[in-house]
């Protein structure tokens, strides 16, 4: 299990109810990913508030390997922690927040939607945008997935 490397006299508490509510961020390895932490730190610390990463696992069918499906799944869940203490630390290093972590399995834009839906302290959507190319979940959530957040989206360009 990986912990938090803390800094020197930091006492920090989680009351996620309490404050400014709970950014939510969805963790890939895009570029404009970089660009989406460190505003949602910005934010998140402005507000007294919290951040929420998600990690999607995106499903794979090996209908006769089950076994190899087994395996592959633990890979996979194995990496998705990997990666969300990794983004934690460079959270913490930025702006000394503790995230909290959500690993769904599935598509992206419905998982987000499931944890829109299912977590009443959040405060809003962050997603990170490039210039170079298009982002699949803000083309969703800026036309027809519009109706299904309950939480302001908020879109950050990778120049930032």
């Amino acid at each position: 299990m990986t912990t938090l490397k803390a800094k020197e006299n930091d006492n920090q508490k989680l009351p996620l109810e309490e404050g400014g509510g709970v950014y939510l961020l969805v963790a890939d390895e895009s570029s404009e990913f970089e660009a989406a932490l460190r505003r949602v730190a910005y934010m998140a610390r402005k507000n007294k508030g919290h951040v929420a990463i998600l990690y999607v696992i995106e499903e794979e069918n090996y209908m006769h390997w089950r076994f190899i499906e087994q395996r592959i799944e633990s890979d996979k869940r194995a990496e998705a922690e990997k990666n969300l203490w990794d983004i934690a630390q460079r959270l913490y290093d930025i702006a000394g927040i503790i995230p909290a972590f959500y690993i769904k399995e599935g598509k992206t834009r419905q998982q987000v939607v499931e944890v829109i839906n299912t977590d009443k302290t959040l405060r809003a959507l962050v997603l990170g945008a490039a210039s170079s190319s298009t982002n699949p979940l803000i083309s969703y959530f800026t036309g027809k997935g519009l109706s299904h957040l309950r939480v302001p989206l908020v879109v950050v360009p990778d120049s930032m």
